[in-house]
C-alpha cells in the first residue's frame, strides 16, 4: 500500500481509489465526491493509504515511501545542485544580497525540487537531498559571511513558500554558529529550520496575507502535524521534530500548542522562533508592518523576552549592523 498525502487528495474532485487507515480500516471508497468537509476530516489522520502494491504484487519489502513507477521516479529524483541551470527557473532575487544571483536562483530551484520530492511521497530521496541542501547552505552561503554586514543581505526574496524556510534555516544556523554549537548541532538546526513549517503541507492555508490569522485552530495545527511527519514519517530525531512542534512557543508561556515557557522550550526551537519571527516580519506576515530591516529589528527588541529567549534574541541582534534602513521592496529584481 502507499501513503496518500493531503496535497494529492486536494487535486481530486472524485476519489479515484479506496482510502484506508494504517490498520487497513476503510475510510472512503473510490467514486466518493471529495467535498471540503471530507478533506478537512481526512487531515485528522496521521497517515492515509491507498491499496496500490509494488511490482512483486505484495507488500513484502515495501518501504514506508509510496510505491512509484521507476521511470517517473527517475525523472523527479535525478538532479543535483551542480547540474541545475539557473536559466531554467524563473524567480526574483535579492539584488542587495552578497550571494551571486545565479547561486540564489539555484538554491531556490534546488529547494523547490526537494519540496516536490517530499510532497510526492519520496521521503528517503527528499531527505537525502535536504541533507545535501544543509551542506550547500554551509558551503555556498556561510563562506561568504565576511561580505555580509546587514540582515537584509542574508534573505532570499520572492515566493514565501520557498524563501521563508530557506531564510529561517540560514539565520538559525548562523545563530547556532555564533553560540559555538558543534558542527553536527549546527547542521541539525539548519535542517530544523528547513522543516519547521512542513506541517503546513497537510492543511489548507489561507491567502497570502494570512499569517495574521494564526490564532485559528486549523492553522495552529501545523505544529502538531509537522512534529508527527518529521518523527513518524521521516523518522528524524526528536530534537528536529520538536522544532516543528515548538517554534511558536513563547518565552512567557503565551505561545502554542503547549504553552511552554523559558527552558521548557528546546534550544533549537528558541533559535528558530527568533529567525521565524524576523523573516515573517520582513515578509509582512505579522500584525506589525515593517518597511525595512531596521524596523524589523526594533520591533523584535520591543517584543523582547516576552516572546524570545534573551540569549537567542541578542545573539541574533548583535550579528548585524542595526542601521539597515533600505526598503525591502527596493531589494527585489
Amino acid at each position: 500500500m502507499r501513503i496518500v498525502t493531503n496535497q494529492e487528495l486536494s487535486t481530486y474532485k472524485v476519489l479515484p481509489f479506496d482510502l484506508y487507515t494504517e490498520n487497513k480500516g476503510k475510510i472512503f471508497e473510490a467514486g466518493e465526491v471529495l467535498t471540503p468537509g471530507k478533506l478537512i476530516m481526512l487531515k485528522n489522520y496521521v497517515r492515509i493509504y491507498t491499496e496500490e502494491f509494488n511490482n512483486e504484487g505484495d507488500e513484502k519489502g515495501a518501504s514506508k515511501n509510496p510505491t512509484h513507477d521507476k521511470k517517473a521516479a527517475a525523472s523527479i529524483v535525478n538532479f543535483s545542485f551542480d547540474s541545475l541551470d539557473a536559466n531554467d527557473f524563473e524567480t526574483v532575487v535579492n539584488k542587495d544580497a552578497y550571494l551571486k544571483m545565479e547561486i540564489q536562483i539555484k538554491i531556490k530551484y534546488y529547494y523547490k525540487k526537494v519540496q516536490d520530492l517530499l510532497n510526492n511521497g519520496y521521503y528517503e530521496e527528499g531527505l537525502l537531498k535536504l541533507n545535501s541542501l544543509v551542506n550547500i547552505i554551509r558551503t555556498e552561503i556561510y563562506k561568504q559571511l565576511h561580505k555580509c554586514g546587514k540582515g537584509s543581505q542574508l534573505r532570499f526574496l520572492g515566493e514565501y513558500e520557498l524563501c521563508h524556510p530557506l531564510n529561517v534555516a540560514v539565520i538559525s544556523g548562523l545563530i547556532a554558529q555564533k553560540l559555538d554549537f558543534s558542527s553536527k548541532a549546527i547542521d541539525q538546526v539548519i535542517l530544523s529550520g528547513l522543516l519547521h513549517d512542513i506541517g503546513k503541507t497537510r492543511i489548507d492555508l489561507p491567502d497570502s496575507q494570512a499569517l495574521i490569522t494564526m490564532n485559528e485552530h486549523e492553522v495552529k495545527e501545523h505544529t502538531v502535524l509537522g512534529y508527527r511527519m518529521i518523527k513518524d514519517e521521516f523518522e528524524l530525531p526528536e530534537v528536529i521534530a520538536n522544532v516543528a512542534l515548538q517554534h511558536h512557543e513563547n518565552n512567557d508561556g503565551s505561545g502554542y500548542p503547549q504553552g511552554l515557557s523559558n527552558d521548557y522550550i528546546s534550544e533549537y526551537s528558541q533559535i528558530v522562533n527568533v529567525a521565524n519571527y524576523y523573516d515573517n516580519l520582513a515578509f509582512n506576515r505579522t500584525h506589525t508592518p515593517v518597511a525595512n530591516n531596521k524596523q524589523a529589528l526594533r520591533t523584535m527588541l520591543e517584543v523582547g523576552t516576552k516572546r524570545f529567549s534573551a540569549k537567542m534574541l541578542y545573539t541574533f541582534i548583535h550579528m548585524f549592523k542595526y542601521d539597515d534602513s533600505k526598503d525591502f521592496n527596493d531589494m527585489v529584481v
